[in-house]
C-alpha cells in the first residue's frame, strides 16, 4: 500500500470516529453540574479531541509548503512596505494630535492614536509599576513568615493601590464588591485605593459585596440581573457621567472602567460557582475569599480573567511560595520587554491608527496598502494584549497561579471559532462555563447551539460597551462562527464524505479545506480591524 493510500485510510478512519463536533464555542470543560467539572490545563487536550496529527492532516510535499510559505512572506513583506511608504507620504496630512515626538534615538514622530496603548505606557512611566513590585515583595515576605495570611493581605493591598491611583470613591465601590480578607486581597485592595482613590475603589468593593450577598441566595437569575444592571450603569446615562465624575482624569477613568468591568466578571464567576456547590456552606466561599480573588493585584486592572474555581483550586493546591518560578518569571518579563520595544519602534514607522481615522487619506490607498493596514492593525492588537495580559500572568507565577495562555498569534488563526478560543482563552472559558454550557452548548442540538451562541455574543457586545461599532463587530463574529459551524456539519454528511473520499486524495482534501478557509481568514482580519 502506498503512502498516499495509507494516508487516505487514516483520514477515513478519523472522519468516521465519534469525536464531538467542534461547533461554536466548543468547550474545554465538563458540563456544569457534573461531579468533576474541571478545566484542563492549558497544555492539555481533552481526550475526545486527542488524535494523531497524521489522522487529521497528511503532510503536503515540502516543496509545495516551501513555495506557499515563500509567497506568503513576500506578499506580507510587500504589504507592510506599502503601508510604510503610505505613512511616509501622508505623514504631514495626519491629525496633529495623533502624532507626538518619539524617541530621540529614532528622530521620528510616533503614532499615539490608540488610547489603550497610550494610557498604558503613560502609567508605566509613573509610580504604577511600584504597585507590582510591592505585590512581589509582600508575597516574598509573607510566603516565608505567614503564608496563610498572604492572599488576604494581597486583597487589602490591591484596594489600597486602587484608591491611591483613582481616588477614594471609585476604590470604595471596588472594595465593597470583593468578599474575603486574606493578605493578597488586602494588598490588592490597598493598591487599588492608592492608585485610583477611595471612591472608585469603594464602587468596585460595593459591586463585589452585592455579588457576595446574591451568591448566598443561590439564585442565578438575581446574579445575572445585577450583572446586567451594573454594566448598564457603566455604559448608559446618567450612570456613565456619575462614574466619570469619581475620577480626576480620563486616564484614571479608563483604568477604572477596565477594573470595574473585569471585577463584574469575577463577581459572576464567584457567585455562579457557589450556586453549583451542593453543600450548604462550602469552604473557600467566604467574603474574604472573594476579596482575595477580586483584588488579586497582578490581574486586577488588566486581566486576564481567571475563573474562580480555577483560582480556588490553584490556591488550595500550592504548598509554598512560588519563588522557584523566579527564573521563568524573569524570562517572561524579558520577553514582554522585547515585545513592548517592538511595538514602540513599530509605531514610529507605521502610522496605522492615525491613518485609519482619516477616511479621506484611506481612500487614496492602493489595494496592497489597504491589506497592509488591516494586517498591521490586527498584529498590533495581538501584541498589545500579549503585553497587557502578560505582565499580570507572569507575576502571578510567583504565587503559583497559572493564568490562561497568552493570546495566539492572529496570523496563525484562520477561523472565527479558533480566534475566540485562542486569542483570549480566559474570557472564552468564562463565556463557555457561565453562558454557553448552561444554555445547552454544542451537545444539545443545532438550534440550542445557535441560541446559546446568540446569547453569548450579545453578552460580549454588551460587556464591551454596547456601542454601534461593537454591535457590528459582534454580529460579524457570530455570523462567521455560525457559517463555519454549518459548513462543518455539511462536510460531515455521509454523502459529502463519500464524494470527498471517492474523488479527492488526502492531499487534495487538505488543499480544498485550505482554499475554503481563505474567505473566513480575510473576513476575520477585516472584522477585527
Amino acid at each position: 500500500m502506498s503512502g498516499a493510500q495509507q494516508a487516505d485510510l487514516r483520514r477515513r478512519t478519523a472522519d468516521q470516529s465519534e469525536a464531538p463536533p467542534s461547533g461554536v464555542f466548543q468547550p474545554p470543560v465538563a458540563p456544569p453540574g457534573t461531579a468533576e467539572s474541571t478545566e484542563p490545563k492549558p497544555t492539555e487536550i481533552p481526550e475526545s479531541r486527542r488524535t494523531e496529527p497524521s489522522a487529521s492532516f497528511v503532510p503536503l510535499p515540502k516543496a509545495e509548503v516551501g513555495l506557499c510559505a515563500t509567497i506568503s512572506l513576500c506578499v506580507i513583506g510587500y504589504m507592510l512596505y506599502c503601508t510604510y511608504r503610505f505613512s511616509e507620504d501622508h505623514r504631514k496630512q495626519l491629525n496633529v494630535q495623533d502624532l507626538a515626538p518619539g524617541w530621540t534615538l529614532l528622530g521620528r514622530k510616533k503614532d499615539i492614536h490608540d488610547i489603550e496603548w497610550r494610557e498604558w505606557t503613560k502609567r508605566m512611566r509613573t509610580a504604577f509599576p511600584l504597585y507590582y513590585l510591592g505585590h512581589v515583595m509582600l508575597g516574598a515576605v509573607t510566603g516565608r513568615l505567614m503564608p496563610k495570611a498572604k492572599f488576604p493581605l494581597y486583597g487589602l493591598y490591591g484596594l489600597a493601590s486602587l484608591t491611591l491611583c483613582l481616588g477614594m470613591r471609585p476604590a470604595g465601590v471596588v472594595l465593597f464588591q470583593a468578599a474575603k480578607f486574606p493578605l493578597y486581597g488586602l494588598y490588592g485592595l490597598a493598591s487599588l485605593t492608592l492608585c485610583l482613590g477611595w471612591r472608585p475603589a469603594g464602587v468596585v468593593l460595593f459591586q463585589a459585596a452585592v455579588f457576595f450577598l446574591l451568591s448566598r441566595l443561590r439564585r442565578p437569575a438575581l446574579i445575572w440581573g445585577f450583572a446586567i444592571v451594573a454594566m448598564t450603569t457603566v455604559y448608559m446615562e446618567p450612570g456613565n457621567t456619575w462614574h466619570y465624575n469619581l475620577l480626576t482624569s480620563y486616564a484614571k477613568y479608563n483604568l477604572y472602567m477596565v477594573t470595574l468591568t473585569l471585577s463584574c466578571l469575577r463577581g459572576v464567576s464567584f457567585a455562579m460557582d457557589l450556586c453549583r456547590e451542593t453543600e450548604p456552606n462550602p469552604a473557600s466561599y467566604s467574603l474574604l475569599d472573594l476579596l482575595n480573588y477580586n483584588f488579586y493585584w497582578p490581574i486586577l486592572t488588566s486581566g486576564p480573567i481567571i475563573n474562580y474555581h480555577s483560582f480556588r483550586q490553584q490556591r488550595l493546591s500550592q504548598d509554598e511560595a512560588g519563588l522557584q518560578n523566579l527564573p521563568m518569571v524573569l524570562w517572561g518579563l524579558a520577553r514582554l520587554m522585547f515585545w513592548f520595544l517592538c511595538v514602540e519602534v513599530f509605531l514610529h514607522y507605521f502610522y496605522i491608527h492615525a491613518i485609519c481615522v482619516r477616511m479621506d487619506i484611506v481612500g487614496k490607498a492602493s489595494v496592497f496598502t489597504l491589506y497592509g493596514l488591516i494586517y498591521a492593525q490586527v498584529q498590533f492588537f495581538h501584541v498589545k494584549y500579549v503585553v497587557f495580559f502578560g505582565l499580570g500572568s507572569t507575576l502571578a507565577r510567583l504565587d503559583g497561579i497559572s493564568a490562561p495562555p497568552q493570546p495566539r498569534c492572529v496570523a496563525t488563526v484562520y477561523q472565527f471559532a479558533d480566534m475566540w478560543r485562542s486569542f483570549d482563552p480566559g474570557l472564552y472559558k468564562w463565556l463557555v462555563r457561565y453562558i454557553y454550557w448552561p444554555l445547552g452548548g454544542s451537545r444539545s442540538g443545532l438550534l440550542r447551539q445557535i441560541a446559546a451562541s446568540i446569547v453569548t455574543f450579545v453578552f460580549v457586545y454588551y460587556w464591551h460597551g454596547a456601542s454601534h461599532n461593537l454591535f457590528v463587530w459582534a454580529a460579524l463574529q457570530f455570523i462567521g462562527v455560525l457559517l463555519e459551524t454549518l459548513t462543518r456539519r455539511f462536510m460531515r454528511l455521509p454523502a459529502v464524505k463519500e464524494l470527498e473520499m471517492k474523488y479527492l486524495s488526502a492531499e487534495s482534501s487538505r488543499r480544498l479545506r485550505m482554499f475554503l478557509n481563505t474567505g473566513p481568514f480575510v473576513a476575520l482580519m477585516i472584522s477585527n480591524t
